[in-house]
């Protein structure tokens, strides 16, 4: 996986879900991605450049095909969608865990983020490359 797959996968979190969608559907016609996702886990901010990553990789470097016990109702839905913290029955890996198992050394940023960097690229690697944590300042309401 590129450092591209793992990037388009946190930009597509913010897709919602229809309900009653049956698995023979066709998923749904799609809004236009966004350039930038900004997620807030605890570890700090990330700011996911969408429209980046987009050029750099395959749109299904990061999202999977439509699977029976949890069919998708866009092609490429967010990836929150399904993938919640913590999982919940049918899908197995939660969010975070699909973005990067930080024990295992694994995930679909990881992963990414690891092969283009064996192949001399600069980008990021450490936890905090891509978490940022609010300054006291930046915290506080204006």
């Amino acid at each position: 996986m590129t450092l591209r797959t793992l990037v388009l996968a946190l930009a597509l979190l913010g897709a919602s879900r229809a309900p009653g969608r049956l698995a023979a559907q066709e998923p749904a016609a799609e809004a236009p991605s966004p350039d930038t996702v900004v997620f807030t886990p605890q570890r700090g901010k990330v700011t996911f450049t969408h429209k980046k990553h987009a050029e750099l990789a395959e749109c299904t470097s990061c999202h999977h095909e439509s699977k029976p016990e949890k069919p998708l109702l866009t092609k490429h839905q967010a990836c929150d969608a399904c993938h919640t913290n913590p999982a919940t029955e049918p899908v197995k890996t939660s969010l975070r865990m699909a973005y990067h198992n930080t024990a295992e050394r694994t995930g679909i940023c990881y992963d990414c983020h690891v092969k283009e960097a064996a192949q001399g690229k600069t980008l990021p690697i450490q936890c905090n490359d891509c978490h940022k944590r609010e300054t006291a300042e930046e915290a506080a309401p204006q």
